[in-house]
């Protein structure tokens, strides 16, 4: 038995009722996350601004980057099952809502141009890490 086969074999094993309740708790579980992650982000920009201590500024920025870090990746474990699942529905399960929704929206024109779960889940998140590096860095060498 092939890899493909034995995946085949495990995606068709799968009840539907499993497949809904299972995208229902990953999507609520990584949302979640990400919302974690952009209150710990915002945090940290408004403490190292917010720092009246002038050497220490950078060093708030480093502490929050490596955080925020820390942080991303149980957002991008949720991000990656949350997409397997979604390929899972649009690949192999015609019968889920969420499939039907989808051939509905390509039948009236709709042509989906990104993803979602890739911006909050790889995007935004290396977004938001740079920046703290950046003011950090900034800040280390006397520019801000």
């Amino acid at each position: 038995m092939t890899k493909e086969d034995e995946i085949g074999a495990i995606v068709n094993s799968i009840k539907h009722e499993d497949l809904v309740k299972e995208r229902e708790f990953i999507e609520n579980l990584y949302v979640g996350r990400f919302n974690y992650f952009l209150l710990v982000f915002s945090l940290f920009m408004t403490a190292g601004f917010a720092n009246a201590i002038t050497p220490h500024k950078s060093a708030v920025f480093y502490v929050g980057a490596i955080l925020l870090l820390l942080v991303w990746l149980p957002l991008y474990r949720g991000y990656k099952k949350h997409d397997r699942i979604l390929r899972i529905i649009f690949q192999n399960r015609e019968d889920h809502p969420a499939n039907s929704i989808d051939r509905i929206m390509a039948l009236e024109g709709y042509v989906p141009r990104y993803r979602v779960s890739l911006l909050m889940g790889v995007l935004i998140p290396w977004v938001c890490i740079s920046t703290l590096l950046a003011f950090a860095l900034l800040f280390t060498h006397g520019v801000l």
